[in-house]
């Protein structure tokens, strides 16, 4: 092999190298770029945005199915049985190759199919850096929903491959004129009306914590 060629070998892998690194600076600006766009037409923009945000890109797995062996009903929308200790394994080996648990700092979720759109901004905040304010007030909501649950009833179904039950409470802007409101209130004796009467006198209070949150959020997402 001569010199020349020894030169023109070295110099294409130079220029390989070089147009690589340029493709991901070019990729990395224009990522960049993006999520500024997004940051300020979508999200918004404030002092609270000055904290870092994690963008997080997406996949859909339409066809994806925790429990492929287990019968379906298409019609009724629902399986036909609960699914097998073994299969409860699989589902969550799946689960662990192609899911990840989000459970720190601030996270956007962008659409992959819509580059104008977010599905959700999440803040994650350490328990021992929450204010006491913060810790009181999770202390005051937790124990109210879990007093409630004696005058409401549970949403369950044994047809539900994964079991359990729910306590639905809600809060409502407006409701329509005869409207049944109380359909989910348990049944229970007069001698626990001056109990209950007790207990749901604080979800004013607890309606304004909500809302203070609620508030919070408001002021960095314009949607």
């Amino acid at each position: 092999m001569t010199n020349a060629t020894l030169i023109e070998v070295f110099h294409d892998g130079r220029e390989n190298r070089s147009s690589k690194l340029a493709n991901t600076r070019n990729k990395q600006k224009k990522r960049v770029e993006f999520h500024a766009r997004l940051q300020e037409r979508v999200i918004g923009v404030d002092m609270s945005t000055l904290k870092s945000i994690r963008w997080q890109r997406l996949r859909y797995y339409p066809k994806t199915r925790l429990y492929p062996t287990v019968p379906f009903d298409k019609e009724k929308d629902k399986p036909l049985r609960h699914p097998t200790p073994d299969e409860v394994s699989k589902a969550c080996e799946l689960v662990d190759r192609k899911f990840f648990l989000m459970n720190f700092g601030r996270v956007v979720l962008v659409d992959p199919n819509d580059e104008d759109s977010v599905i959700a901004i999440m803040e994650f905040t350490p328990w021992d850096q929450l204010t006491e304010t913060d810790k009181e007030n999770l202390n005051f909501i937790s124990t109210f929903l879990h007093q409630s649950k004696e005058f409401v009833n549970p949403v369950g179904s044994s047809t539900r491959s994964w079991g359990g039950k729910m306590w639905g409470i809600g809060w409502r802007k407006s409701q329509d004129f005869m409207q049944k409101f109380g359909r989910y209130i348990k049944a229970f004796p007069p001698s626990k009306m001056e109990k209950f009467d007790k207990l749901f006198q604080q979800s004013k209070l607890l309606g304004e914590i909500l809302g203070d949150y609620y508030r919070v959020e408001a002021s960095i997402m314009q949607f």
